[in-house]
């Protein structure tokens, strides 16, 4: 009877674990948001510089990189206390906070890459879009 009790916990146990670990949030998903979690915390432990307003025309993309969000050509967006920190249009525009750090200017890559992905997915309908990578597992 010990023995079928011990087998049984260690069978609950091992089912636990298996659940547990395996979680319903596809690993990807988890890694992916911890990743962008990060970059946001390394580009804002940088100083701000709220005059930056530099567009770079890459010949058919504009990337805007401002420094304050009154300089976003989007009333969310540069409505005080908005959570948006980047955006794409589908004038193939992107917009994105940078910072200045000894004379060069640094942009949060996560930012970059996901409003990038947004212009993709606009012309290309294979390319996911970024904001619904949680319901692909990925």
């Amino acid at each position: 009877m010990t023995r079928h009790r011990n087998h049984a916990l260690y069978g609950l146990i091992l089912t636990g674990l298996i659940y547990g670990l395996g979680g319903c949030v596809p690993l990807a998903t988890d890694v992916r948001k911890e990743a962008f979690r990060t970059f946001d915390k390394s580009f804002d432990s940088l100083g701000e510089s709220p005059t930056l307003n530099e567009v770079i025309d890459l010949g058919g993309v504009k990337v805007h990189v401002v420094g304050h969000r009154h300089f976003f050509n989007y009333r969310k967006a540069a409505a005080y206390g908005s959570p948006v920190i980047g955006y794409a249009t589908s004038n193939n525009e992107i917009w994105v906070f940078g910072k200045v750090v000894r004379g060069k200017i640094v942009i949060n890559q996560a930012v970059l890459g996901h409003e990038l992905m947004h212009l993709l997915n606009f012309k290309n309908k294979a390319i996911a879009d970024p904001d619904r990578l949680d319901d692909l597992g990925a």
